[in-house]
Order: structure tokens, then C-alpha cells, then sequence
């Protein structure tokens, strides 16, 4: 069982590379690889550019079969203003019993070199912890195969460097309706100056030719083994722009996968950065939102 599951893994990663042998060398001639790199950076990772309030769901599959479901809030606030912190705040609604009620923090303050901050709060300790150690920033995020230090930075052109390999196609539902993306295909290689510590230092990513989202990646390892595969199933129109809803990352290795859905997103004008004080999670209560918001949060759900 445990073979299929990997066969089936490595047929995933092979198929989406078979993309970038197939396409032109130089059908992306007008753009560089700096140039489609600055453009993902400017639009902002999985939340867009701007403040927004999200509902999220993971399905996570360990590498024995097993599934878990699990549920959040987000809060974001990114710029496209290389000056400006991105920061966001993940709120725990219903994970397991040992992480009830968790919120981690990410503030990345786009200096070259220097990591994203990673937080945890966990209510039973009352304060939060700041994740500095590799092996705390290589951990689980709530028990998925998405380590902690995966979150929170999108600076891929001050962090890897690009070439362009080629054109390619890939399908994707948007608002709901199949559709063949035109895409780039780039290798990147991590800077060992601005990123000296990336998990997964060589990649191959497919980027949307309109949009400029990321709707494939394979990731190596610093061991030079493939790792993981992300694929983009779905996108979804908000403020006026294609966001994702819906996404799977898939580590080959063992075969463990983790399915994330953007469920709702909503637009509450612009959060204060006091939302992001590290100091202030233990007084954070996400349903004070709920007078603004369409869709109300729920109370967490603790056994």
C-alpha cells in the first residue's frame, strides 16, 4: 500500500515536469525571469495584496492513510511596497485538542538575509514563542506536511535566482468553470546570500501568464531529492483579481498531503498592525470581527 501511494506521488511530480520539456525555450522572450518573479512578489502570496479575513480548511493525510479535517480564520495584511512588513495571523478554530485555540504569527519584514518571524501562541503556556531554532521552523503546521517556515514570505526575487524554461499549459477551475492557463516555467535556485537557509533550494514553478499566481511548484530538498509538489486546483475572483481557493501540497517521499481550501474571503478595509503585536495574541479574540463580517467566526471548537 505503502508503494502505491508513492508510485502515485511520483507520477504526480513527473507529470507536471513532462510540462516544461514539452514547451518552447524561448517562448518567453519579452518577460525575464526577474521580471515574472518582481510580478508574483507584487501580487502577494496565497492572501493577495491589501488586509482581508479568510476562512481556511485543511484535509491532511499522513503518510499511513490516515485523514484529519482541520479549520481556521486568517487575518492578513500585505503591500506590494518593498518597505512595508506583510504579516498574518492564523487562528486555530478546530484542530486537534492539543492545539485548540492556537495562533500563529507571521511578520516578514522583506530585509535580504533576514527570516520571516515565526510565532505560536498556545493558550495552555499563556504567552508566545517565538520559532527561531531550525528544527522549531521545520515543524508541523498543525500536523500537515507544511512546515512552519513554508508560511509567511513570497520575496522570490530577492531570494532565488530564475531562468526561464519555457511555455507551458495547465488546467485549473476558475470561479468554477475549467480552464487551460497559459504558463511560464522557471527554475530557481535559492541565493545563498538573501536565503542561506531554504528548506527546498531548487525548484521548478509554473506561473499563471495573466495573473502571475503560482498554480504548480515541485520543491528539492537540500539533499537534492524532490520533496514536495504543490498543484492548484481552483482559483476564485476577489477584489476585482484571481485568487487561490484551493490547493494540495503533496510530499513524494512519503506520500503525505495536505489540501488546503479557501472557503470564504471577505474585505474589512484596513487591519491595524496591532492585530500583528506578538505581545497582544493572549488578548486576541478573532470574533470581535464579527460585527463587519458577512460570514461570522465561530466559537473554536475545544474538546
Amino acid at each position: 500500500m505503502m508503494h502505491s501511494r508513492r508510485h502515485l506521488g511520483l507520477t504526480l511530480a513527473l507529470a507536471l515536469g513532462a510540462l516544461a520539456l514539452a514547451a518552447p525555450l524561448a517562448a518567453a522572450q519579452s518577460l525575464s525571469a526577474v521580471d515574472i518573479l518582481t510580478a508574483i512578489d507584487a501580487r502577494g502570496g496565497i492572501t493577495g495584496v491589501g488586509s482581508q479575513v479568510a476562512f481556511l480548511s485543511f484535509r491532511i493525510q499522513d503518510r499511513n492513510g490516515s485523514v484529519q479535517q482541520a479549520s481556521f480564520v486568517s487575518f492578513a495584511k500585505t503591500s506590494a511596497d518593498p518597505t512595508i512588513p506583510d504579516a498574518g495571523l492564523v487562528y486555530f478554530l478546530a484542530p486537534p485538542a492539543e492545539t485548540c485555540g492556537t495562533i500563529f504569527l507571521t511578520i516578514d519584514r522583506k530585509v535580504p538575509g533576514v527570516a520571516t518571524e515565526l510565532y505560536l501562541y498556545l493558550p495552555a503556556l499563556g504567552l508566545p514563542k517565538e520559532l527561531v531554532s531550525s528544527g522549531e521552523r521545520k515543524g508541523s503546521f498543525a500536523g500537515s506536511n507544511i512546515q512552519f517556515d513554508q508560511i509567511g514570505r513570497s520575496e522570490l526575487a530577492q531570494d532565488f535566482a530564475g531562468e526561464i524554461l519555457g511555455e507551458a499549459s495547465l488546467d485549473v477551475a476558475v470561479d468554477g468553470v475549467a480552464q487551460s492557463r497559459r504558463v511560464y516555467v522557471l527554475h530557481l535556485t535559492a541565493n545563498p546570500a538573501t536565503n542561506p537557509k531554504e528548506s527546498f533550494p531548487d525548484r521548478t514553478i509554473w506561473v499563471d501568464a495573466e495573473g502571475f499566481l503560482v498554480l504548480a511548484m515541485e520543491s528539492r530538498n537540500n539533499l537534492g531529492k524532490l520533496q514536495d509538489v504543490l498543484r492548484v486546483a481552483a482559483l476564485a475572483t476577489f477584489r476585482e483579481r484571481l485568487e487561490y481557493t484551493e490547493m494540495t501540497v503533496t510530499n513524494v517521499l512519503d506520500s503525505s498531503s495536505t489540501t488546503v481550501t479557501v472557503q470564504h474571503r471577505e474585505d474589512v478595509g484596513e487591519l491595524s498592525d496591532a492585530v500583528f503585536d506578538p505581545a497582544a495574541l493572549a488578548q486576541f479574540d478573532p470574533r470581535s470581527y464579527n460585527a463587519v463580517l458577512t460570514v461570522k467566526i465561530p466559537d473554536p471548537v475545544c474538546p
